[in-house]
């Protein structure tokens, strides 16, 4: 039966991305979606054969250097953001069935679903959280490490009193009575993991509530075009992401490591850096702006990334392993974990100078365990489902 569907997600191409494919199968198969997201993302949205609406965001205008030492900064910028939805998607939208909503728009999301009394899916574009695993605690302590736990607080932190409040205001504005802790911190009937389990910190101790479908990849012609060099050198992407990318310093070295050594180089910098500012570049590097990283992943033999879970999700898919470089709390759990399951190594930002890059280049491409671990995993994400899953858990959950 088809379906009236309203997808809610901010403008980050790390939570957007993820969603595409899944929007795409469930229009194929006869299902109205309307996707509720910030006008930057009109094009690529439209793509998928859904019909955009647009709310006026300021995600993209926010200071993320804040984050390595204000937790709470991030979550009141998406509390903006799901404010600004709220108005649009609730003076407009009508009929709709079912909401699916990204995991950092909660609060925009669960309110919709109790306005209009329909059932929602959560999609989690990164790790899941629950009573064995909090991706919020592993951004700010060791998830992978041996330090013993920090004490519980004699109180909570400003910024989570500051947080339920701001909750509390959303759902008194649009008539929901609910706690805002239990808005908050509910465990919904569904949610969607664009991870396989196996990758998942406590991966096991799940339940039926989480279904790990892995990265959900499509039709990527929205971000441009890329052709393997006609030299048979091993290719390595090395990106930082769309939103903590800032890092000159970083890509330099990048483009230093690469000299004279034999490796092809495709260097995608998004908006954070300027491509003609590096002048002229080794013969064996390459920088964009935007290149489809599926794309060059089926031909590299190594990934340089910052730890954005898009971007490692992609290399596992094609059996990469990977050189994390964490530019903010956000990656350090994906570095972590990379390492932990013996999928590449973790480095230092501020040890990453040509030099360094360019020992650990070589370690990975050398290490036999590291390969077949990859390999192990490109298995993994094969066998949780992708996009077809996805959509079939989404027409199963509405139709309850």
């Amino acid at each position: 039966m088809p379906r009236k569907i309203l997808f809610v997600c901010h403008p980050d191409h790390g939570h957007i991305i993820p969603s595409l494919d899944m929007v795409s199968e469930l229009t194929s198969r006869g299902h109205e979606v309307l996707y509720l997201t910030a006008p930057s993302m009109r094009d690529i949205v439209a793509r998928t054969g859904a019909t955009v609406l647009e709310y006026d965001s300021r995600y993209r205008d926010a200071d993320f250097t804040r984050l390595a030492e204000e937790p709470g900064y991030l979550l009141s910028v998406l509390l903006d953001d799901s404010a600004a939805m709220l108005d649009t998607a609730l003076s407009g939208v009508e009929g709709i069935d079912g909401v699916v909503y990204d995991t950092s728009v909660l609060y925009a999301g669960r309110i919709l679903a109790r306005r209009w009394a329909v059932p929602s899916v959560q999609l989690i574009p990164f790790f899941a959280s629950n009573e064995k695993f909090s991706y919020l605690n592993a951004m700010y302590n060791d998830a992978g490490g041996d330090a013993p736990a920090p004490e519980r607080p004699a109180e909570m932190p400003e910024w989570v009193g500051a947080t339920m409040r701001r909750i509390g205001e959303l759902c008194a504005t649009h008539g929901v009575d609910v706690a805002p802790h239990e808005l908050w911190f509910e465990v919904p009937d569904c949610s969607l993991v664009t991870i396989p389990r196996a990758f998942q910190y406590e991966g096991d101790s799940f339940d039926e509530r989480f279904t790990f479908v892995g990265p959900c990849v499509g039709e990527r012609g929205f971000l441009g075009e890329w052709t393997p060099p006609a030299e048979k050198r091993p290719v390595v992407l090395a990106s930082l992401g769309a939103v903590f990318n800032e890092r000159e310093d970083i890509f330099r070295a990048v483009v230093e490591a690469f000299r004279g050594q034999p490796w092809h180089a495709v260097v995608t910098v998004a908006e954070g850096t300027d491509p003609e500012s590096f002048g002229v570049l080794p013969p064996n590097v390459e920088v964009h702006r935007w290149v489809p990283h599926v794309t060059v992943l089926e031909h590299a033999a190594l990934c340089v990334t910052h730890g954005g879970m898009g971007t490692v999700m992609e290399a596992l898919r094609s059996g990469t392993p990977l050189v994390c470089l964490p530019t903010s709390p956000l990656d350090r759990p994906t570095g972590w974990r990379l390492g932990e399951l013996g999928l590449g190594v973790l480095l230092d930002p501020a040890d990453a100078t040509p030099e360094q890059l360019v020992e650990a280049i070589r370690s990975v491409l050398a290490d036999r365990d590291m390969a077949e671990a990859a390999e192990r995993m490109r298995k993994e994400v094969a066998d949780a489902g992708g996009s077809v899953r996805a959509a079939d858990r989404i027409e199963r959950h509405l139709a309850r």
